[in-house]
């Protein structure tokens, strides 16, 4: 049982570690790249390098390995719950705990000593915790597994999407000058 301090309540059992996890850590190489590269970047670089960067930052490449991201963040978490052979479910509720006052012996003090002592008394309270219980629930390994080889098998196709695009991208962008080429990449457009 564990107990979670000013959180709302989820009267749902729901598993622990499901949900909509959000991965950002792939953006920020791609904001502190984009956001120092210039002209003068994209005229020092040869055509190769040049489109290698233009179709690299292009929405829909970001996009693509955004889901791919995605794919092998769901496949490392059913390798992990095929391993571990259970899921945790997890059950809150958000229940009242009283706290009964506080009375310090004041007596025999005088000036700032007896001030002191009667801000140290605390009145009765009740706070509002969430408690939670997990309770594991073993899992239908074959099901998992039939999941897992979707999961892998989806990876495969958007690998092979994603390498045609971009394939199909850096040869149009071999033929762009280095200020077309700087333009298509600051609007993270296809050339």
């Amino acid at each position: 049982m564990r107990l979670f301090r000013g959180h709302t309540p989820d009267p749902c059992a729901q598993p622990v570690g499901v949900g909509g996890v959000k991965n950002w850590c792939f953006l920020i190489p791609l904001l502190l790249t984009s956001a120092c590269t210039t002209i003068e970047d994209f005229q020092a670089m040869s055509p190769d390098e040049r489109a290698d960067t233009v179709c690299g930052a292009t929405s829909a490449s970001r996009q693509r390995k955004a889901e791919l991201t995605q794919l092998n963040n769901e496949i490392s978490a059913k390798q992990e719950l095929l391993a571990r052979g259970y899921r945790l479910y997890e059950y809150c509720q958000v229940v009242p705990i009283s706290f009964p006052a506080t009375a310090a012996n004041c007596t025999a003090l005088a000036g700032t000593e007896l001030e002191t002592c009667q801000r140290s008394n605390t009145p009765a309270r009740t706070e509002y915790r969430r408690v939670c219980t997990e309770t594991p629930v073993s899992i239908d390994y074959n099901y998992e597994s039939s999941i897992l080889h979707n999961l892998r098998m989806t990876r495969e196709d958007q690998l092979e999407i994603h390498d045609q695009q971009t394939y199909v991208c850096v040869a149009k962008a071999r033929s762009l000058s280095a200020t077309d080429a700087y333009s298509r990449y600051k609007l993270n457009a296809e050339p």
